[in-house]
């Protein structure tokens, strides 16, 4: 059952990258727009919880502490996948959020958990941080084409640094994000999988409702703006960009239910870089399926090698 469930998570946090992309190709890829992403996926999720708890939620100290942890790594990844996805196509971007989920867990486990890697795990292991070496070095030396979300005057240095700045963010914290899932589900007071989510969602929200407080005190303006006018949205469009964040919100939920079941009897060595080596290849071809982002020479020698450490993962 364990295997099910970790099956199903890679396919929902595969798939839900899809629907990072639509919202930041109407609503643009700025931490105004990034933080109107929360909010909304975040509402969406809390009250099917909500609704899954039976209208109950437990609360226990080590569950506000890592909800805390958990919720502010969640909002850099975001923030920082939909400021991304203005520079890179959608396999790039989950590329290396899932890789740093896959790295700091492995690297957690053995320090703090003292779980002891097969031979066979730590040369996947290896693996995998070649696999994210390669797509990175291509496109340094210009051997890859680019991909249509990065021409234009995305092809500056300035851009090229917001690109590799947001692409260190969300691997940095999408690796927090696994391990507050980690030590919540395995700490003395742990609660429930549906009790831990719903925590760290509210906090997350209360978090964004912040930080758009202060954008749009800034700016003067405090709904989405859409892209394709330059003006806040209008009703029609708002209640778009509410239906996608529900896309969101539904399968970002379901991975994470499935993803925390396992976090509580399985090894953080073995569940997150399976995980991320899944979700490489299937966000990839998804990438390819819906937006027409055809990987580049380097991204597919990654997926390959991504796809061979994997396997050794098994033994």
């Amino acid at each position: 059952m364990q295997f099910v469930s970790l099956a199903l998570a890679c396919i929902c946090f595969s798939m839900q990258f899809i629907f990072t992309k639509l919202f930041q190709k109407r609503a643009g890829g700025t931490l105004h727009s990034a933080a109107w992403n929360s909010i909304f996926s975040g509402t969406v999720l809390c009250a099917v919880l909500f609704f899954m708890n039976g209208f109950r939620v437990a609360v226990s100290a080590s569950s506000v502490l890592f909800g805390l942890l958990y919720s502010v790594s969640s909002v850099v990844c975001v923030s920082a996948s939909v400021i991304g996805l203005s520079f890179e196509g959608v396999g790039s971007i989950s590329f290396y959020t899932l890789l740093g989920g896959m790295i700091l867990p492995f690297v957690y486990g053995m320090v703090f958990l003292k779980e002891r890697p097969s031979v066979f795990r730590w040369i996947g292991f290896v693996l995998l941080i070649a696999a994210a070496a390669v797509p990175f070095i291509a496109k340094l030396s210009g051997g890859d084409a680019e991909l249509p979300s990065s021409r234009g005057d995305h092809n500056g240095k300035r851009s090229r640094a917001k690109a590799f700045l947001s692409a260190a963010a969300v691997f940095i914290s999408n690796g927090a994000v696994s391990i507050a899932t980690t030590a919540a589900m395995r700490a003395e007071n742990a609660v429930g999988e549906n009790d831990f989510l719903l925590t760290a969602t509210v906090i997350r929200i209360a978090l964004c409702l912040l930080m758009l407080a202060y954008i749009g005190a800034r700016r003067r303006v405090f709904l989405p703006e859409d892209q394709k006018t330059g003006r806040a949205v209008r009703p029609a469009v708002f209640m778009l960009l509410f239906a996608i964040c529900c896309g969101y919100a539904l399968l970002n939920g379901a991975g994470n239910i499935f993803n925390l079941y396992c976090a509580g009897t399985m090894e953080a060595s073995l569940q997150y870089p399976v995980i991320s080596a899944a979700c490489i290849v299937l966000s990839s071809l998804f990438g390819l399926l819906f937006f027409k982002e055809r990987p580049g020479r380097g991204d597919i020698i990654g997926i390959a090698i991504s796809l061979t450490g994997l396997v050794l993962f098994i033994f």
